[in-house]
C-alpha cells in the first residue's frame, strides 16, 4: 500500500511512468509465448530484417530465431538481447502511463547530547529543548507518515570506565582523572592536565579543588575562596577526563530502531528524547562513524531503499580521533563511497559568530555529499529553522531516485530500453535525460541519470538514480517520465 508520506512526494513532483513500445503504427504486445498478430509467429524484439532471436510471440513477419530483429514487416515482441521487456526502434512511442513512487527513504539520526546542549537560548528555552520539540514536530507531521526514521545519541559512554577515580592508572586510555587543571581555564572550558605541558603556553596545571561552601572548583588549595565561599580543598576523588567511547559498533547500535513513522513508531523516538538528559562532550568521529556504519547496514537489508545518515549537533568536536574538519569529513567521504553509498546531512546549531564552527560543519556535509551543512543561528528560532532544514532533507532525497519500473506479468525488464525525460515546471516540451553508466560520468552541467547497479556487468538495479545537476532541476518541480521500450538514450 502506498503511504500517505509517498502519496504527498508524488503529487509535489509530478512523477509517473510511460510504459511504451517504439512501435509505428501497431499496438504493443509483450512477447512469452509461440504466436503473433498479422502473420505468422515471429520470434525476438526489433524491426525489419529477416532473422530474429529468442523465443517468445510477436507481431507480423516470418518466424525468427535468435535475439535481434523480427521477421518481414512486423514488429517482435518477444525479449530482447537481454531478455527483457520492450519493442524495437520504430516512429514513436506510445503506452500507458502510470504513477512512480520515489525510493522509500530512511533517515538514521544522530542527535548531539552533549552538555552545551542545555545552553540557554537568547529566545528563551535551551538549544536542547529547541531542537527536539523540532524533531517531536517532524515524527508527527502527516507529510513523514511512512518515512523511515531510525536515532541514536552521543555521547556515549564507554565499557569499563569507573564511576569515580583516585588516580590516573584507574582511567587507562580514558585518562587522566580529572585531580589536576590548568589554572586559566577556570573562567572558560576546564582543562585537565597532569603537567604543565599539557597547558597553553604560560599556563600552570595546579591540583583541583573545590570551595568548601559552594562545591565551586578551585585552583588555590589551602587558600580562601572568593566571595566568602569557604576554603580551597583538594580534591581527592573525581572521574576520568575522557569515558566517552569512541567505538563505532556503539553508535552504530540505535537507541531506536529505524522503521516506518506512524503514530505508535513516532511515539517510541519521542518517548525515547524524553528520558534523555544532555551531558558530556562531543565525540563526533566516533558517533559519525557508527551512524555511516547503521545506515550502510540498513541499506543492505533494505536494497530498494535510500538510506542517509543525519547529524545534528551544537559543538565541535571534542572527544575521538580525529578531531579535525578535514579528518571527520573524510569519515563522511568514506561512506558515501562505499557500497552501499551513505550520504550525511549536517544540522549545526551554532552562534552566528563561530565561523570556524560552520566551516567545520560544511566541510563534513561537503565529504558526505550534501555540499553544505543547514547552519543554524542561536539568535534565530531555532525550533522552527530545524524543522526546516529537516523537511529539506525529506525533500530533497525523495527527488533524486526513483525505484526501477516493475515488468507486466510474466516478463523480465530490459534495462536497455528505458528512458527518463523531465518535464520543467512551466510545461515546456520534455527532454530526455541521458543516460550515463556510472556517477563517475555525471555531467557537471548536463547531469544525467544511472542505474544504482549496472546490468552491463551483471548487476540488478533496485534504482534510478540522478546525477546533481538533474536531480537539482527535478527538485525544482515538473514532471520526471520513465518510458519503457524504447531503446535507451546514452551519453556515447
Amino acid at each position: 500500500m502506498t503511504s500517505r508520506s509517498t502519496r504527498v512526494a508524488l503529487a509535489a513532483t509530478g512523477i509517473s511512468v510511460i510504459f511504451a513500445a517504439c512501435s509505428g503504427v501497431e499496438p504493443l504486445v509483450f512477447g512469452s509465448g509461440a504466436g503473433g498478430a498479422g502473420g505468422e509467429a515471429s520470434t525476438g524484439s526489433g524491426t525489419g530484417g529477416e532473422t530474429g532471436s529468442g523465443a517468445g510471440s510477436g507481431m507480423g513477419g516470418e518466424t525468427g530465431s535468435a535475439s535481434g530483429t523480427g521477421g518481414h514487416g512486423g514488429t517482435g515482441g518477444g525479449p530482447s538481447s537481454s531478455a527483457g521487456e520492450g519493442a524495437g526502434g520504430g516512429a514513436s512511442c506510445v503506452g500507458e502511463t502510470r504513477a512512480a513512487e520515489p525510493t522509500p527513504l530512511d533517515l538514521y539520526i544522530m542527535l548531539d547530547a552533549s552538555g552545551s546542549m542545555e545552553e540557554l537560548l537568547a529566545t528563551g528555552g535551551t538549544k536542547w529543548r529547541a531542537v527536539t520539540q523540532a524533531l517531536e514536530d517532524f515524527f508527527t507531521d502527516p507529510q513523514s507518515e511512512g518515512l523511515g526514521v531510525g536515532l541514536q545519541y552521543f555521547p556515549q559512554m564507554a565499557d569499563d570506565v569507573p564511576t569515580t577515580c583516585t588516580n590516573n592508572e584507574q582511567c587507562g586510555d580514558n585518562g587522566p582523572c580529572a585531580l589536576r587543571v590548568c589554572r586559566s581555564s577556570l573562567a572558560t572550558t576546564v582543562e585537565i592536565c597532569v603537567t604543565d605541558t599539557d597547558c597553553s603556553e604560560g599556563d600552570e596545571c595546579m591540583d583541583l579543588g573545590a570551595c568548601s561552601r559552594t562545591g565551586d572548583p578551585c585552583t588555590g588549595v589551602g587558600e580562601q575562596c572568593a566571595d566568602r565561599d569557604g576554603m580551597c580543598v583538594r580534591v581527592s576523588r573525581s572521574t576520568c577526563a575522557h569515558p566517552y567511547s569512541c567505538v563505532t559498533e556503539d553508535y552504530a547500535t540505535p537507541a531506536v530502531s529505524i522503521a516506518p513513522l506512524d503514530a505508535a513508531w513516532a511515539g517510541e523516538l519521542i518517548g525515547s528524547i524524553a528520558q534523555k538528559m544532555p551531558e558530556g562532550g562531543t565525540p563526533t568521529a566516533g558517533a559519525l562513524s557508527g551512524a555511516i556504519a547503521q545506515a550502510r547496514a540498513h541499506a543492505q537489508a533494505n536494497p530498494t531503499h535510500r538510506v542517509v545518515a543525519v547529524l545534528a549537533t551544537d559543538g565541535m568536536p571534542t572527544e575521538c580521533d580525529p578531531l579535525s574538519a578535514d579528518g571527520i569529513a573524510e569519515i563522511a567521504a568514506e561512506g558515501l563511497s562505499g557500497s552501499p553509498s551513505i550520504s550525511t546531512f549536517v544540522i549545526g546549531v551554532f552562534d552566528g559568530d563561530d565561523v570556524g564552527a560552520q566551516a567545520t560543519m560544511n566541510r563534513i556535509a561537503e565529504g558526505g555529499g550534501t555540499k553544505s551543512a543547514y547552519s543554524i543561528d542561536t539568535s534565530s528560532d531555532v525550533r522552527q529553522a530545524l524543522l526546516d532544514a529537516l523537511d529539506a532533507i525529506r525533500g530533497t532525497s525523495l527527488a533524486c531516485e526513483y525505484q526501477v519500473p516493475a515488468p507486466s506479468s510474466g516478463q523480465t525488464l530490459d534495462y536497455g530500453m528505458l528512458n527518463v525525460r523531465h518535464t520543467p515546471p512551466e510545461g515546456t516540451d520534455p527532454s530526455t535525460i541521458l543516460y550515463v553508466a556510472s556517477e563517475a560520468r555525471c555531467d557537471a552541467t548536463a547531469g544525467g541519470w544511472y542505474y544504482d547497479a549496472d546490468p552491463a556487468t551483471g548487476g540488478t538495479p533496485t534504482k534510478i538514480v540522478m546525477c546533481p545537476a538533474t536531480c537539482a532541476r527535478a527538485q525544482a518541480g515538473g514532471q520526471v517520465q520513465l518510458q519503457v521500450g524504447c531503446e535507451t538514450d546514452t551519453d556515447s
